[in-house]
């Protein structure tokens, strides 16, 4: 059995990489040795990397074929979503309406609309049938397409 330098899994002789925490292992043949954590010089005077800028409120693509991790900011007071080379969102699918559903920023929030689409918008697993205040982590359905709504 080997030891495992970065978790002190025990693993058995020949394995290349820990089962527990996927480090390298030494190679007995060779004689290597893994090293422990470096240290780093601090520099007292540098300065801190600072917090990622918000955004504000968006779409991302959660999942669908080849658009995962699509960021679509919603920086207007009407945001289009459809198969419409037109739209703010295209979504170019067939299970797509034209114009399939509308985001607008008002004063309640961020309130998603269905456009009277043919297979109908969804929040959270569920027919969208008047329009909705989104949260933090809705997911909304458009067609094949699952987004997810980021406050």
């Amino acid at each position: 059995m080997v030891t495992c330098a970065s978790c002190g899994a025990e693993r058995p002789e020949g394995d290349r990489f820990c089962g527990d925490c996927g480090a390298g292992m030494p190679d007995a043949a060779h004689a290597l040795q893994a090293t422990g954590p470096l240290e780093a010089p601090v520099d007292a005077g540098a300065t801190p990397p600072s917090a990622m800028p918000r955004l504000g409120p968006a779409l991302a693509v959660r999942m669908a074929t080849g658009r995962t991790g699509e960021f679509f900011p919603l920086t207007q007071p009407v945001t289009t979503i459809g198969r419409s080379p037109a739209c703010d969102i295209f979504l170019d699918d067939i299970t797509v309406s034209r114009a399939h559903a509308e985001v607008r920023v008002g004063a309640a929030g961020i309130v998603l609309h269905d456009a009277a689409s043919t297979n109908g918008t969804y929040v959270n697993r569920r027919l969208l049938d008047t329009p909705e205040v989104l949260a933090d982590g809705d997911e909304v359905q458009v067609g094949k397409f699952r987004l997810v709504f980021i406050a």
